[in-house]
């Protein structure tokens, strides 16, 4: 296969330039009605009450973090490995992020590692629903509501999946969503902010998405931000939505292939889902065993010159100079995964005979 497969572009399959000319057309740039239909179809797939569309996932926890009036020195724990958008903005916010461990097999936050981080200053428990994962929320959320603690379900990456079939993103007190170009759906950069707290913290994220702007124009009530989704990007995803159903169908076919390729294969574990979870797999995530594989950073390279593009895991906040004063010496399993994982091409329109392709390049690198 002479072709490049990249590890991840958008692909549409519907109508979406339709209702971009629409939008442009009615030079309703900023916002527009392709806004509020965009959120009303949101609401209703996902079985929600209320949602908010931001201009992109990090503004969606930004957000809650916000309208949740967290302060100076307030606690956030947060998962070591994961994409660590809620961890950077902890630290934009002078708020002091707490790492807690994942379990080993389906890189979701481990319950034991969170009992361990909660003190008297803890706010707020966020977990990252990785890879189209969904954590097991339901004795996460029965600790918190004992230590009265709110929990925000970082759902970037598992808008689809199911958790004792519900809704991933609906199970916490926050959800939040991202939309970016690799997402299973995309408006280039997007993303929303469900809730099932109350009026007054609903009416905070209105507030603070908008300038701290009520109705009068220019009466900032609060000190606020531009976090608005525009026109044109909500038409993609107003279109992307309405037709999530064949998305999901067809990103759960190019899954269930790979599975079949890679079954019974060794050198490697694939990402494991709970019996009561129902996944839409973002990536083709895949722990190596080094006696096997070698340095999963040589195999990357490896594979790109077969033609294909990889990524590596995310790093453990352990790796990050950023997160220095943080660093913990009980975080074995991120710090594992920071350095074995390797992520495999797996995007809507992705065809058969490349992902064959890559299953075969792949396997031939094995020791």
């Amino acid at each position: 296969m002479k072709k490049f497969i990249p590890w991840s572009q958008a692909h549409f399959i519907s109508n979406e330039k339709f209702h971009l000319n629409k939008a442009f057309d009615s030079t309703w740039i900023s916002g527009g009605e392709y806004v509020q239909k965009f959120e009303r179809e949101f609401c209703k797939y996902i079985k929600s009450d209320f949602a908010l569309s931001v201009n992109n996932g990090t503004s969606a926890i930004h957000l809650a973090y916000l309208a949740l009036k967290l302060k100076e020195g307030d606690e956030i724990i947060i998962p070591s490995f994961g994409y660590l958008a809620a961890a950077n903005l902890a630290l934009l916010m002078n708020l002091k992020p707490v790492f807690a461990d994942v379990d080993l097999e389906t890189f979701c936050v481990d319950l034991n590692s969170i009992k361990k981080k909660i003190t008297k200053k803890t706010k707020l428990i966020v977990v990252i629903n990785t890879y189209g994962n969904v954590c097991d929320l339901k004795p996460i959320l029965k600790l918190a509501k004992l230590k009265k603690i709110n929990v925000l379900e970082d759902s970037a990456e598992s808008l689809g999946s199911k958790y004792y079939n519900k809704n991933s993103g609906t199970l916490a007190d926050i959800g939040t969503f991202s939309f970016q170009a690799t997402k299973t759906i995309t408006t280039g950069e997007g993303g929303m902010v469900i809730t099932k707290k109350n009026k007054k913290f609903k009416y905070l994220l209105k507030l603070f998405r908008n300038h701290g702007i009520k109705k009068t124009r220019y009466m900032h009530i609060v000190p606020g931000h531009n976090f608005r989704l525009t026109n044109l990007q909500a038409s993609m995803g107003y279109t992307q939505i309405k037709n999530f159903n064949k998305i999901i169908k067809d990103r759960r076919n190019s899954y269930d292939l790979y599975k079949k390729l890679l079954k019974d294969e060794k050198g490697f574990k694939l990402q494991k889902f709970d019996r009561n979870v129902k996944p839409i797999v973002w990536t083709m995530a895949i722990v190596l065993d080094p006696k096997f594989y070698g340095k999963r950073d040589i195999i990357i390279k490896k594979l790109l010159k077969k033609g294909i593009e990889t990524r590596n895991g995310f790093f453990s906040t352990n790796r990050l100079k950023i997160f220095k004063q943080f660093h913990s010496k009980d975080l074995k399993n991120s710090d594992h995964l920071s350095k074995n994982l390797i992520c495999l091409p797996l995007f809507n329109g992705i065809k058969n005979s490349e992902i064959k392709y890559i299953v075969k390049s792949f396997l031939s690198l094995r020791k």
